[in-house]
C-alpha cells in the first residue's frame, strides 16, 4: 500500500504549548508597534476598532494561534528546541514588520 501523498500535520498538546511560546518570544522580543500579522491589523482598521486592550489582546492571539498553525504544519517538529525554533523563525517570516 502506497503512503499518502499529503501528511497533515500533527499537534500535540506539548509541541503547541512550546511553538506558542517560541512565538509569544518572538512578540515580545520585537512587539506590537514593529509586528502586525498580515491583514489583521488592516481589517481592523476598517472595520473601526478602536486601539484597547481587548485589540491588542486579539491581535497577540492571532499572531500566536498563526505561528503555532505555520510553525508546525511546515516544521513537524518533533523536540523542544525544534517546537521552539518553529514558532519563532517560522512567526517571524511570515509577520509583517512595520
Amino acid at each position: 500500500m502506497n503512503p499518502p501523498v499529503f501528511q497533515g500535520p500533527h499537534f500535540t498538546t506539548w509541541t503547541t504549548l512550546y511553538t506558542a511560546l517560541g512565538a509569544t518570544l518572538y512578540w515580545s522580543r520585537t512587539g506590537r508597534d514593529k509586528l502586525k500579522v498580515y491583514v489583521l491589523s488592516a481589517l481592523l482598521d476598517t472595520l473601526r476598532v478602536p486601539n484597547g486592550r481587548w485589540r491588542h489582546a486579539f491581535e497577540f492571539t492571532v499572531f500566536i494561534v498563526f505561528g503555532c498553525l505555520v510553525g508546525i504544519g511546515i516544521a513537524s517538529p518533533t523536540t523542544v528546541a525544534q517546537a521552539i525554533t518553529a514558532g519563532f523563525a517560522w512567526t517571524g517570516f511570515v509577520a509583517k514588520k512595520g
